[in-house]
């Protein structure tokens, strides 16, 4: 097997968020679902080490550790009956956090230990992880971590035969993501890291493989978070005590979500469709869909006050994710001007909320060693730090320790110039 070289140059690893479109709740009946990527995305930031250590810095999180990659666990996929099962094979000296950063280190662990052999151990790495996506929220935040980590590691074993761009070097980044997602979630649905990874727009149906639309259209969106806190298990158990109930009823809802889902598929797929008539058709669907998961009960008096402040400039909004609180996507028409957007962001905002203006269907994962083909990572990273005037002193004597403590720091404007194009 071939070797981690120490002859390398810093990159950027990056993978989008994702939001569900249509079919919340429905999805777990084995109903259709379709989510996209966002525009707002994970980037990290990997430079050689001269020792042998391996530093992953989440500075988003506040978590900062140093791993010696000799005392971290030699692993296959088989080794563990679940992935979770990991914390029993992390080293003592390793202090594990609290909070996100525990699974965010216990999958660094498992993944590190599955990818890299014995003979790929011969230096060190650090990882530094900024994301401009927010933390649980049901964006994606975790799945995009997973697929950047995958990337990196399948990256620095020379795994990947094209740098993350052929289909096989994405299958085997997404399986890898789709471990970590285990490890962080027991037993993911597969569809936050089959987005992250492969970006666009995709239909899900569960124990199906995922499918890509392929669609050459992309949603602006506004995502308001509601930052109200909400519990997707206690709201999933609402629905099946609801389906208990009435059957017929709440089935008949579902089998309308579905087709909403399948509707939205066709639309996304279509090249002869104008436009303004997706949009418009885009609007309904929508509209429906919100008041369809109303019924099921898993709405929000902060997600309706959403739709109502959004409605009366004539924009749809609908729950995404479980609901209960968290987050609501609003369409924007293109034709809609950013200073118009902005307005109804303030107003949102105004009432306690946390607005995201982006697009849905981007690209996937990306690994770069340049900012737009001309400037290498390294060089950007050095520019952009002296003109942010960002720290250059991180407490970690590598030679690549003070452009991490910069990175670390840069506000996400400066960050977000790494996204593909």
């Amino acid at each position: 097997m071939v070797a981690v070289h120490r002859n390398w140059s810093p990159f950027v690893v990056s993978a989008p968020g994702k939001v569900i479109l249509f079919g919340e709740h429905a999805v777990v009946y084995g109903k259709a679902a379709i989510a996209g990527s966002l525009d707002m995305r994970a980037y990290a930031l990997v430079t050689p080490r001269t020792d042998s250590k391996a530093r992953m810095v989440l500075p988003d999180i506040g978590v900062d550790i140093l791993f010696d990659i000799h005392t971290l666990p030699q692993l296959s996929s088989t080794d563990l009956s679940h992935p979770s099962e990991v914390e029993a094979l992390v080293p003592s000296s390793i202090s594990i956090p609290e909070g996100p950063g525990r699974t965010a280190v216990l999958t660094f662990v498992y993944l590190y230990g599955c990818i890299f052999a014995e003979s790929d151990r011969n230096t060190g790495f650090t990882l530094c992880v900024r994301s401009l996506l927010p933390v649980g929220a049901g964006l994606g935040s975790s799945a995009a971590f997973n697929v950047a980590l995958s990337a990196t590691l399948l990256q620095l074993t020379r795994k990947l035969q094209e740098e993350g761009v052929s289909a096989s070097d994405k299958k085997l980044i997404n399986q890898w993501a789709f471990h970590g997602e285990q490890v962080a979630h027991g037993t993911p649905s597969g569809i936050d890291n089959s987005v992250a990874t492969y970006g666009g727009f995709l239909k899900y149906v569960k124990g199906e493989p995922s499918v890509n639309l392929e669609s050459t259209h992309a949603l602006r969106v506004l995502i308001t978070n509601t930052n109200v806190p909400k519990s997707t298990k206690a709201l999933v158990a609402g629905v099946r005590a609801l389906r208990d109930r009435y059957p017929a009823v709440v089935d008949g809802i579902l089998d309308s979500i579905h087709s909403i889902s399948t509707t939205a598929a066709s639309l996304f797929q279509s090249t002869s469709e104008a436009e303004e008539s997706l949009e418009q058709q885009m609007q309904d669907i929508i509209r429906i869909n919100h008041g369809l998961l109303s019924t099921l009960g898993v709405s929000h008096a902060s997600l309706e006050r959403v739709r109502e402040v959004t409605a009366v400039r004539n924009l749809a909004s609908k729950i995404t994710g479980a609901g209960g609180g968290g987050c609501a996507l609003t369409l924007i028409p293109n034709g809609m001007a950013s200073g118009d957007v902005d307005v109804v962001a303030r107003e949102l905002e105004a009432e306690g909320f946390h607005c995201y203006q982006t697009v849905v269907g981007g690209g996937g994962v990306a690994i770069a060693r340049s900012v737009d083909g001309k400037v290498a990572v390294e060089q950007w990273l050095a520019d952009t730090i002296e003109r942010h005037g960002s720290p250059s002193a991180g407490g970690d004597n590598d030679v690549y320790g003070s452009a991490v403590a910069g990175f670390a720091t840069l506000p996400a404007a400066a960050i977000a110039v790494l996204k593909p194009e």
